[in-house]
């Protein structure tokens, strides 16, 4: 255990310090005070439009976040050889593979929770509370993170950063759109391509379940989407970003206990 933590404490340092974080942070804190302007744009929705657009900025830096995140610092490490002397002391693989990841998930929710700290007085500024709906929509976004870190990590442990990014943007794009590939999967017109895209359809993570549509409320729990009607729900759906991060980390462990660094 105590290599792990070195690890990600190590990992954590290393990742504040790039500054292409604090970007990627300057432009989710414009879009969030952006969706202020919006609200007032918008006629007698002001709260639904500030929580929509913020949420949708949350999401989608902390995505593009995971991403850079989990495809940069592994590889920053072997072209820098600084991966070497770490593994030739008494630390293993897979405690350096398990540090790394939630090193980069602590950076991650360091960075949503400075985001939150804009957001969070936006919606109390236009009449807003923090709900049950909200809490969970956020609590979602942040499993979808853990889901993509994993996913970002896998990729970088056998490819080049530039193709890690590419897979993980496109594996990203398609498990958000998972439930449209099993709705073509079934149409008529298409049913040629039916058993293709019925593996498409398994394989791919469905992301979809975590991202919240937009339909918040004032106070309504099952409002957070039309799906999250219930604790059942959510308790499944984080069951299932664990478990599909979970499987991302061990082929990275795998593979990189294949590699040869030394």
């Amino acid at each position: 255990m105590r290599q792990v933590f070195a690890i990600i404490q190590n990992t954590f340092r290393e990742a504040i310090r790039d500054r292409i974080l604090y970007g990627f942070l300057f432009f989710a804190i414009a879009l969030i005070l952006f969706s202020l302007v919006l609200g007032q744009l918008s006629l007698n929705q002001k709260l639904r439009s500030t929580i929509d657009i913020g949420l949708m900025g949350i999401s989608f830096v902390s995505v593009l976040i995971s991403i850079f995140l989990g495809i940069t610092l592994l590889n920053k490490e072997i072209e820098k050889r600084t991966i070497y002397p770490v593994l030739a002391k008494p630390v293993s693989r897979v405690a350096y593979v398990i540090g790394k990841y939630f090193g980069l998930v602590s950076v991650v929710l360091v960075q949503m929770s400075l985001m939150l700290l804009v957001f969070f007085p936006l919606v109390y500024f236009q009449g807003g509370t923090i709900t049950a709906g909200l809490v969970v929509a956020l609590l979602l976004i942040f499993v979808e993170t853990l889901v993509i870190v994993a996913m970002a990590l896998f990729f970088t442990s056998f490819s080049s950063p530039f193709l890690s990014g590419i897979f993980s943007l496109g594996l990203f794009v398609a498990g958000r759109n998972a439930h449209l590939i099993a709705e073509l999967a079934q149409r008529k017109d298409i049913s040629w391509l039916s058993p293709f895209l019925d593996v498409v359809a398994v394989v791919t993570p469905n992301l979809y379940l975590f991202y919240p549509s937009g339909k918040i409320v004032e106070d309504t729990f099952a409002t957070v989407h039309a799906q999250f009607v219930s604790t059942g729900y959510l308790v499944s759906t984080i069951g299932y970003g664990v478990a599909l991060s979970a499987a991302f980390v061990t082929l990275s462990i795998l593979l990189i206990r294949r590699r040869d660094f030394l």
